[in-house]
Order: C-alpha cells, then sequence, then structure tokens
C-alpha cells in the first residue's frame, strides 16, 4: 500500500466509526431511552422491545457486512495505476465533501435530528422546521451529503461491495425521505407547503 492508500484508509475509518457510532448510535439510544426515537423492530402486542433487542439489531447489522465486504471485495472494473490515483485522490475529496455537507445538516437539525426507519417516523413533541443552513435550499441534506460520501468512496475503492452499498443508500433513503415529508406535511400543514415550494428535495437546485 502507497502513503496514499494508508492515508485514505485511515481517514475512512475514523470518520465512518465517527458519524456511525459517536454522532447517530450514540444520541439515537439516547433518545430511544427517553422514548423520543423510533425503534427498529415494530411494538409487539402493544409493548415495546426492550433496548438490548435494539442493540442486538445494530450487531447483527455490522455482523453481515463482515461477509459481505469478504466476498464482495471484487473490482467493478480494471485501472491503469495512474487512473486510479486519480480516481482515489478525487474519491476521497467527494468522501470528505459529502461528510462536511452531513455534519453541517446535523449540526443545524440539532435536537430535531430523529433516526427514522424504513416503516415510521418520529417526530419530537416540539418538533421545530429547519429551514436554516442546507435545510434553506434542500429539505434533506443529510441524505444527499452521504451519497455523495458513498459516491467519493466507491471511487475510491471501487469494488462491488462499496457499490451495492451506495445503491441500497440510494434506495433506502430516497424512501425515508418521502415518509419524513409526509409526516412533515401533517404536522407544519401549510408552513411545509411554503417551504416545499421553495427548496428542492435531495439534489440541490435540481431534485
Amino acid at each position: 500500500m502507497s502513503i496514499f492508500d494508508w492515508i485514505a484508509a485511515g481517514v475512512v475509518i475514523v470518520t465512518l466509526v465517527y458519524v456511525s457510532f459517536v454522532l447517530t448510535l450514540a444520541d439515537w439510544f439516547a433518545a430511544l431511552r427517553k422514548g423520543q426515537a423510533v425503534t427498529l423492530l415494530p411494538e409487539r402486542a402493544g409493548h415495546k422491545w426492550p433496548l438490548w433487542t435494539q442493540a442486538a439489531m445494530i450487531i447483527l447489522g455490522l455482523a453481515i457486512c463482515i461477509p459481505l465486504f469478504y466476498f464482495g471485495w471484487v473490482p467493478l472494473f480494471h485501472t491503469t495505476s495512474n487512473a486510479a490515483v486519480l480516481l482515489g485522490m478525487g474519491g476521497l475529496i467527494l468522501y470528505l465533501a459529502g461528510f462536511a455537507f452531513v455534519l453541517w445538516a446535523r449540526r443545524t437539525l440539532g435536537r430535531n435530528w430523529g433516526l427514522s426507519t424504513s416503516k415510521q417516523v418520529k417526530l419530537l413533541d416540539d418538533h421545530k422546521l429547519i429551514e436554516t443552513g442546507p435545510y434553506a435550499f434542500i429539505r434533506h441534506p443529510m441524505y444527499f451529503g452521504w451519497w455523495v460520501a458513498m459516491l467519493g468512496l466507491t471511487l475510491l475503492y471501487p469494488v462491488w461491495a462499496v457499490f451495492l452499498l451506495f445503491i441500497f443508500s440510494l434506495i433506502s433513503f430516497a424512501g425515508r425521505a418521502r415518509r419524513e415529508e409526509s409526516a412533515l406535511a401533517e404536522r407544519f400543514g401549510e408552513l411545509w407547503l411554503g417551504y416545499k415550494k421553495r427548496t428542492k428535495s435531495l439534489i440541490p437546485f435540481i431534485y
């Protein structure tokens, strides 16, 4: 491995650990204990699953990633060494830009942040409609930032495992965005409609 490869790997590992465990899971578990976050498992006979089952779901998901990366670390295409370096440098820049955009959006959202699932969106009792920072021109900047970061990661590591995660995030987050917009429209009514007219949904200035 070259010096660039070691630096890129270090940057990716540190940032992914930070956004996954420090920025996301820690806040989600804290909100879950207060009853302010969605659960990964639906209620059973009117009762919520205990917290340890939610943690088990996270651990299981991470465990599934191990064989995915082991067997999926197959190149999408073959390039020359010079082209690989250029792709890697461009990918790292895109990755950091997307990651920075996610952090900007997360900071702007503040305590209104919450983790939605494929079936459930939960707003706080005193939830506010944020229209500042990146939310002034795009309604789902964290999803957009993550897509940019994943595109950069795919260029940095052009293998099937990373590409499939990128595709999965496109489909998953697009669905979440629709469910979140339905919940926000129901809560904020005319205020939401006005905000929706002034902004794009998932891609700044385009869509």
